[in-house]
């Protein structure tokens, strides 16, 4: 396995124990450190939130009426509803004070692309809680981010995101 790769699920290992720390569930432990991380979570890819053989509409929603928008419950993945996932993306700022994001979309694309991606499903857009506010130094750097997620939709000025995760971990991701 590549170093990087290593240190990445290193990290995301002790994040996983510091969340079910603090959420005073039971941890299982693997019997093999190298098994840990995927078997304490799901590692996500943006082509694992869009259900097989999911289309989406042929004509995307007007930019200026996307916050008239809803979320085709046919368009979200069911099971992926309770579990602990980890899924690599870019924050777009919700709720921040200064240089600390408290709540932030976590999308596919860099934040600035997002208005010239219109087309960006809900199923494309995640709402993330954090645990603790985030502070970022470099906007426009992608993130992990590691929590239980949910499918109830949340409503923001970029449109309807599909899927939540609260009380969220993040970290830097390495190429």
């Amino acid at each position: 396995m590549h170093l990087n790769t290593r240190c990445i699920f290193s990290v995301l290992w002790l994040l996983l124990i510091l969340i079910t720390c603090l959420s005073g569930q039971m941890l299982v432990l693997a019997s093999e450190p190298t098994d840990a991380p995927h078997q304490n979570y799901r590692l996500l890819e943006w082509k694992d939130l869009v259900p097989y053989g999911w289309e989406p509409p042929l004509i995307s929603t007007a930019y200026d009426e996307v916050s008239l928008a809803e979320v085709d419950e046919n368009s979200v993945v069911k099971i992926l509803d309770g579990q602990l996932s980890a899924l690599p993306g870019y924050m777009k700022p919700v709720v921040f004070k200064g240089n600390e994001v408290s709540e932030f979309l976590l999308v596919p694309f860099l934040p600035h692309h997002i208005t010239a991606h219109a087309h960006l499903e809900p199923n494309q857009r995640v709402y993330v809680y954090a645990l603790e506010p985030v502070i970022v130094d470099q906007p426009f750097e992608p993130i992990w981010i590691v929590g239980t997620m949910s499918l109830e939709p949340v409503m923001t000025d970029e449109g309807p995101a599909a899927y939540r995760i609260v009380d969220a971990v993040t970290t830097e991701y390495k190429y």
